[in-house]
């Protein structure tokens, strides 16, 4: 399967944006020197870890049938800030939530932005299991995003209830997770969610090829999900 080049496609990119990302790495690693938000902490391994890594859902997001003015994106687990930012420069004009349970990961996001003069970013402290029941969050958005660390079928468990029907769920992966995809079955079913064709990108130098798996949402997600703190991790689908 063919692999998108993380170069090519910020070299497609304007050069103000690209200007910008580069900026984006600056600052944050100022402020992860503050507070814990990345183990990326030299220029280098952030730009390729956190930025470039970011990249790969730019096509998929352009050719979305969604995308449009009015196409929001929320980004589940959001921690330093990834993908949310990186996206959000590159949209300026699309809207962007990142989410998190952690307080002072929020507020050293919200200085990242506030710095940049991000001005389409909003941010929201929760857990997603509360959150995802919530009306002003609950199927409300046309992409979810998650790169945080944990199996699929628990990030499913998460993003679902997120997603508008006919929407996306994004999950940033290694390439070598069969085993992880053929147990995140019954969450697709469960979840009336459709996995399609991933992503499959290049990072380049030691970090490889990667992928990013995509679910459609095909019907409402059942009242029953999310459930609440604590069940999916203990009791997964």
């Amino acid at each position: 399967m063919e692999a998108y080049s993380v170069q090519e496609i910020l070299s497609g990119l304007p050069k103000g944006t690209q200007e910008h990302l580069k900026e984006l790495t600056d600052v944050f690693l100022l402020e992860n020197a503050k507070v814990n938000l990345s183990a990326h902490r030299s220029n280098d391994r952030c730009w390729q870890g956190n930025i470039l890594d970011a990249l790969p859902a730019i096509p998929f997001i352009k050719n979305n049938p969604m995308f449009n003015a009015q196409c929001s994106v929320l980004d589940i687990g959001t921690g330093g800030g990834f993908p949310l930012l990186p996206l959000a420069i590159t949209f300026p004009d699309h809207r962007f939530t990142g989410m998190d349970s952690v307080q002072k990961k929020m507020d050293a996001v919200q200085r990242i932005i506030d710095t940049l003069k991000i001005a389409n970013v909003m941010l929201v402290t929760g857990r997603a299991e509360d959150l995802g029941n919530s009306p002003a969050h609950r199927e409300h958005y046309d992409i979810v995003t998650a790169r945080a660390v944990a199996e699929a079928r628990l990030l499913l468990e998460y993003c679902a209830p997120f997603v508008k029907v006919g929407g996306h769920i994004l999950l940033w992966k290694s390439l070598d997770i069969d085993d992880e995809i053929s147990s995140s079955k019954r969450a697709e079913v469960e979840l009336q969610l459709r996995r399609l064709s991933p992503v499959i990108y290049d990072l380049g130098a030691q970090w490889g090829k990667r992928q990013i798996l995509v679910y459609e949402k095909t019907a409402r997600t059942p009242e029953a999900y999310p459930r609440p703190v604590g069940t999916a991790k203990k009791h997964t689908l």
